[in-house]
């Protein structure tokens, strides 16, 4: 762990404890706004900054002052309208499941350190054409349906209404979670919520499943710590008994190693500090040149060449499937047998945007066999893998 890295995490523990931190001398204020940026922490750097005592007149902590004020109205509305949409779904008998950042951002000393890019709300499939006119009497607009999820956006509030709590194309971790409603316990009304262990458990396995699909953020290993701490009666046997089920008890482990190193002084190892290195190298969701290498990698586990994997990216950047076509051109939605002109003229749309043909080349280009092999040892050294057995 560098210096930089060193003082930023201190400001993160500022924020969480309330303790003044020491930064060092060399404290670099450009590049923790730009990283705190990156990763969708700025209000958590901004209560973290106070407490260190970095200048309430500072460039660093104006700047994050802004984004932090931002926030704190998307929080209001963001309340506001879960509030609104879960009151509605209990008066119409309508099942529903809080999830991630809805839960954990009560957990944090400030709400608003815990910014929420949209609120996520487990729903059983058989009552959608219930949900569907209610969101649209809310003035959502459907953005885009995927295996599962539909996304639903009303500026600045976006709500994801999952149809399972892990995509089919995890299917090692899908095969243990199923569409989620096994592990639903009931609440009042029409609400419903997992036990403590569970919750983890899922948390955590959100947490792998991007990690291994090109990165994860810090904000995602901060939710860890924070709801670990906020558990402290958790069955831990149980949770690692589960989390081997599902092939994570390694990284689990290498993950709690990594924030003890990070927040209570434990001596760093080869695994932590690759960890750290991986996760500050992450924007808030990865990189767009790790994730290709772990689709690759991924057809690589179905017995699928590097090669046929380009061919089939190729294919598919052409050959754009319809639902996703409709957000390019909504008319595609009434009009569906157009589609193959359509997929002509978006072909030679993209090909007057040179710059995205370059980039779509320089992807490939980087998915060498070679590439995705290193990046394979990279998983196991940590603890993970594509466990895609049949």
């Amino acid at each position: 762990m560098d210096n930089f890295q060193r003082d930023f995490i201190t400001l993160i523990d500022s924020a969480l404890t309330g303790k003044k931190g020491i930064l060092s001398s060399a404290f670099d204020y450009e590049k923790t706004f730009s990283l705190a940026k990156k990763h969708v922490i700025t209000s958590l750097i901004y209560f973290g900054a106070l407490n260190c005592g970095v200048k309430e007149n500072s460039p660093l902590v104006q700047m994050l002052f802004f984004d932090t004020c931002r926030y704190t109205a998307i929080d209001e509305r963001q309340k506001q309208e879960i509030s609104k949409l879960t009151e509605r779904f209990n008066q119409e008998k309508i099942d529903y499941m809080l999830l991630k950042g809805t839960l954990l951002k009560p957990m944090y000393p400030n709400p608003v350190m815990r910014v929420m890019g949209d609120a996520d709300i487990l729903i059983k499939t058989e009552q959608y054409e219930k949900i569907q006119p209610i969101m649209e009497e809310f003035g959502y607009e459907l953005y885009k349906e995927s295996d599962h999820e539909f996304v639903w956006k009303k500026s600045p509030v976006t709500i994801e209404l999952h149809k399972r709590l892990i995509s089919t194309r995890n299917k090692d971790f899908y095969s243990y979670f199923g569409d989620g409603w096994k592990l639903a316990n009931p609440n009042e009304n029409t609400s419903y919520s997992m036990t403590d262990e569970d919750q983890m458990i899922y948390l955590f396995t959100h947490f792998a499943k991007h990690y291994r699909a090109g990165g994860i953020g810090i904000r995602h290993i901060i939710d860890v710590c924070v709801y670990r701490k906020n558990k402290p009666d958790l069955d831990e046997e149980y949770v690692k008994s589960q989390l081997k089920l599902l092939g994570l008890d390694k990284f689990y482990e290498n993950t709690l190693k990594t924030l003890s190193v990070w927040f209570d002084g434990e001596k760093e190892t080869d695994i932590t500090e690759f960890i750290t290195q991986f996760i500050f190298d992450s924007g808030v969701y990865g990189n767009r040149h790790t994730s290709i290498l772990s689709s690759a990698l991924k057809g690589n586990k179905k017995n699928e060449s590097v090669e046929k994997f380009k061919t089939k990216k190729f294919l598919r950047a052409v050959f754009v499937p319809l639902n996703e076509m409709c957000l390019y051109y909504k008319f595609l939605q009434k009009a569906p047998f157009l589609l193959p002109f359509m997929w002509v003229y978006h072909l030679f749309k993209r090909l007057f945007k040179k710059d995205k043909l370059k980039r779509f080349s320089n992807e490939m280009k980087l998915a060498d066999a070679k590439s995705v092999d290193k990046y394979q040892k990279e998983l196991n050294f940590v603890g993970l893998d594509f466990n895609f057995k049949e």
